[in-house]
């Protein structure tokens, strides 16, 4: 692991993305669906040797037919949704869902429908000193993960240990640069990475439990989903996806056990997030309430102070000022 190499690439031109995704990943073939004249494609890489963290965008349905990877990469939908086909199995893969696009050895294929995603490249040689169980090569315990996106509980913990090595990506301080720190965040992530999506785990059994989960254990899951997606655009449909439950189950659960219904925990959540800020914040340097709230999705300014009051008793600015 060494510190963080950023680069910045876009084109309107599919034949460079195609070039860009070859250098990045694998030899593909690629093809836009409708005139190439409204391509648009970009890509930030974060790249710390072992682990790259990447983010994608592109404004069309596009199609990649890929070669084996030779390594890890995880998927987390921002916006938009992608169709993955690997070894006989398609599925579709909607906004905060998590999944591991293909086993490292074989050929997969996507269809990418105008999105934005977040992709975590790990090389095999980090899961070296974790994948080690009575000797059994790493090659062995990589083939037994999932493809199936993960449920909420075990994405939560994946999704906190990316969220760390991209802050230590984007710092600019002594400890952000330190092999000792960057090795530390590296070795969670790997670790986080074969509890999270190996089927053995305790997390995984509730996969298959889902559909005959009671209410309590749908609210707790989209709960989960909830607080690792709040800055993302989404809907009850999203949100009942990734639970693996109906939206009326979903509705039904969040009013018999929180007496509210999806759309209003996930505001509530985002005002919390709103309220950590605000009290961060220093008004001093500029900080505004308006700004911070625009941040969270909330653009009316009477509407998000009465949300405010009614949940914490006070106005947004005396979070602000104290």
């Amino acid at each position: 692991m060494h510190r963080s190499v950023t680069t910045d690439f876009a084109t309107t031109d599919p034949e460079q993305a195609h070039a860009l995704v070859a250098e990045a990943y694998s030899s593909n073939r690629l093809r836009v669906s409708g005139s190439t004249t409204d391509f648009r494609f970009g890509q930030r890489r974060h790249d710390l040797g072992e682990v790259r963290l990447d983010r994608f965008h592109n404004t069309m349905t596009t199609q990649y037919s890929m070669e084996p990877l030779g390594c890890l990469v995880v998927c987390r939908m921002v916006r938009g949704t992608m169709d993955i086909a690997v070894d006989g199995r398609e599925q579709r893969v909607g906004p905060g869902q998590i999944v591991l696009v293909a086993p490292p050895d074989l050929h997969y294929r996507t269809r990418v429908h105008g999105a934005e995603l977040e992709l975590i490249g790990v090389d095999l040689s980090l899961l070296d000193r974790w994948a080690t169980e009575d000797d059994e090569p790493v090659t062995e315990r990589v083939r037994r993960l999932t493809i199936d996106p993960l449920l909420p509980p075990a994405a939560v913990p994946w999704q906190r240990a990316v969220t760390h090595l991209s802050e230590l990506a984007t710092a600019d301080d002594v400890a952000a640069a330190s092999p000792l720190v960057l090795g530390a965040a590296g070795d969670l992530l790997a670790a986080t990475l074969l509890a999270a999506f190996d089927p053995a785990g305790a997390e995984h059994d509730l996969r298959a439990a889902a559909p005959s989960c009671g209410s309590r254990d749908t609210v707790r899951r989209a709960d989960a989903y909830l607080e690792s997606n709040p800055d993302l655009d989404l809907g009850v449909a999203d949100i009942a996806r990734a639970c693996h439950v109906s939206v009326r189950a979903l509705q039904i659960a969040y009013r018999r056990e929180l007496d509210t219904t999806p759309m209003a925990r996930l505001r509530r959540i985002r005002l919390d997030r709103v309220r950590d800020e605000l009290a961060a914040a220093d008004p001093d340097s500029g900080a505004t309430v308006g700004a911070i709230a625009g941040r969270w999705g909330f653009t009316n300014s009477s509407r998000f102070a009465a949300h405010y009051r009614a949940a914490y008793g006070m106005p947004p600015s005396t979070t602000l000022r104290s």
